[in-house]
């Protein structure tokens, strides 16, 4: 792993995007498990932007110090298996959302998983810790990236408590109905390359303005580049060309994360 100014620099020069590969987004990864050397073939291979989401204090710094601002972007939270982390250190990652909130493009990855809640009082801490993000989300003007296993109608209750409106659902794994719910608030669909029968008919229900396409990598996707899969599942699902579906996931990650054509390395 490269130093924080070696990693910055080796994405500073500029990165010529293949011509033969329609541009693609990868709306969430975890690029701190990467080398730079994998995080520029990927942009090379035409995935100009990458949001790269934190899980917990180590994973955020390293993520802040991997991002460009230019195609690599970072989104800082607490995932919920890390919930359980004393109260100094959920405030110290507040406290590095808040000192780099321009470096900043979203908050996340944040939210509620049963399955890392062993008791009532640890699903207890989970959504307090979500629900602590959320706040500091909608005070900051981000977006949340949410993580939700078990918990969508707990998820959906404590973003509408709050009144969050910039919401990505990640690896969505909610049916058609909660699908439809959540494009009716403004949220986003977030799809893995994982194929489900279940995700076809949510990504059917919505319109592709919903939708954006996700590796999760190296969870799911083994690299950013795979989103291409991704968002072949979208456009299968949907219908259209391949291209078409990467276009406008593009512009819908753009769009979502508040990031401009004038950012993207040529």
């Amino acid at each position: 792993m490269p130093t924080a100014l070696a990693a910055k620099e080796l994405l500073k020069e500029n990165v010529p995007v293949r011509k033969s590969v329609p541009e693609m987004a990868d709306a969430h990864c975890h690029i701190e498990s990467f080398s730079m050397d994998v995080v520029r073939a990927s942009v090379e291979q035409g995935v100009s932007v990458i949001i790269a989401n934190g899980v917990d204090t180590a994973s955020n710094i390293k993520t802040l110090a991997m991002c460009d601002g230019k195609n690599v972007f970072a989104a800082l939270g607490v995932h919920p298996e890390y919930a359980g982390m004393p109260d100094e250190e959920i405030e110290r990652n507040i406290r590095l959302i808040k000192d780099n909130r321009k470096s900043v493009v979203a908050v996340g990855e944040i939210g509620i998983d049963v399955t890392y809640a062993k008791t009532a009082e640890a699903l207890e801490r989970q959504k307090l810790i979500f629900s602590r993000f959320v706040g500091l989300a909608v005070e900051l003007g981000l977006p949340v990236c949410v993580h939700s296993r078990g918990a969508m109608e707990e998820v959906f209750g404590i973003l509408k408590e709050h009144g969050a409106t910039k919401v990505q659902l990640h690896f969505f794994e909610g049916d058609e109905s909660q699908a439809l719910e959540a494009e009716r608030r403004g949220y986003m669909i977030s799809v893995p390359p994982m194929e489900s029968g279940k995700r076809k008919r949510a990504i059917k229900a919505v319109s592709m303005r919903s939708l954006l396409a996700e590796t999760d990598s190296p969870v799911n996707g083994a690299v950013p580049r795979d989103v291409e899969k991704s968002i072949r599942i979208i456009a299968s699902a949907k219908g259209v060309p391949f291209e078409e579906a990467a276009s406008v996931l593009t512009q819908n990650t753009r769009r979502f994360f508040n990031i401009g054509v004038a950012s993207l390395m040529r």
